[in-house]
């Protein structure tokens, strides 16, 4: 059966191929039950009671969280030898879904919605990551062009645009955080961990320290410190396993800057001045604490 592959034109009649699941969209992960899986993740995918979700839009820390929590778990400061794609749920078929050895540190970036029904009944922690959305854009723009399957080249000028009018996988930033907004609202018995990309970078100790205290792992100063430092951008960049193959010649893969405010070399006045005024528009009734700097 064909897959119901999109192509997505921006401004500039630049294509960016995708995968259309009932108008929501997804990287092709190219495997042949990805749609029908996709589709039953909500209702049909059964959750363990120690499962974690790690939960966030594209590029916004989810492989360094990850790592964290897997290093907390593990109770070894020592980077794990696959990739977190290993666990991504909407990447994984139910089958492998079902066969991943518990406890499962699992991530994905769909909607609160989308997430297995089971998962909420059980009460499985979920560990929700945010960062500002101009750093987000430039990284995903580098993404996109990096990655061969996407088949994208298009400009930077061209790519903000398809950024704010969520013309990509997984959508909109801003319809993403305001959905994840009103459901961490909603279900104040819930236990979600909310962690903030820049206070990671400012404060990574201490950030540390409360996500273990979140998923109840027991840790001394030693193993923060360790961690911090096993899980630095420098070091993942160096160690960290990545498939060159699924990248153009001359990127930079999957750990590319990892910093905060690299958005200031990239944005011209007058895309930060349009971003900022969208921005007020879509968010400015939710107080959301983003740090475009630190």
């Amino acid at each position: 059966m064909m897959m119901p592959r999109k192509n997505l034109l921006d401004s500039e009649g630049k294509c960016m191929t995708v995968l259309d699941v009932d108008g929501f969209y997804l990287p092709d992960f190219n495997f042949p039950s990805q749609e029908s899986d996709v589709r039953s993740i909500a209702d049909h995918y059964l959750a363990r009671d120690d499962d974690v979700l790690l939960c966030n839009y594209p590029k916004s820390g989810t492989h360094w969280v990850w790592e964290i929590i897997q290093i907390l778990y593990a109770q070894k400061p020592e980077l794990i030898e696959h990739s977190k794609m290993k666990c991504m749920m909407e990447s994984l078929s139910k089958e492998a879904f079902d066969s991943l050895p518990s406890p499962r540190i699992l991530n994905t970036h769909v909607y609160f919605s989308m997430l297995p029904k089971d998962s909420l009944r059980r009460k499985c922690k979920i560990v929700y990551t945010v960062r500002n959305p101009k750093d987000v854009a430039v990284s995903y723009y580098h993404h996109h062009r990096g990655l061969c399957f996407y088949n994208y080249d298009g400009s930077w000028d061209g790519y903000l645009n398809r950024f704010l009018e969520g013309n990509l996988d997984y959508m909109s930033w801003f319809d993403t955080i305001r959905s994840w907004h009103r459901a961490i609202q909603e279900h104040k018995d819930y236990p979600i961990h909310v962690i903030h990309y820049e206070d990671m970078q400012q404060n990574g100790i201490e950030e540390i320290r409360k996500l273990a205290n979140f998923l109840e792992k027991p840790y001394d100063e030693k193993l923060l410190k360790d961690i911090q430092d096993k899980c630095q951008f420098q070091v993942m960049q160096k160690d960290k396993f990545s498939i060159k193959s699924h990248w153009k010649e001359n990127t930079a893969g999957i750990f590319r800057e990892g910093k905060v405010g690299g958005w200031k070399k990239v944005f011209t006045v007058a895309q930060n001045e349009k971003f900022d005024k969208f921005f007020q528009e879509k968010m400015a009734d939710l107080n959301l604490d983003i740090k475009f700097t630190i």
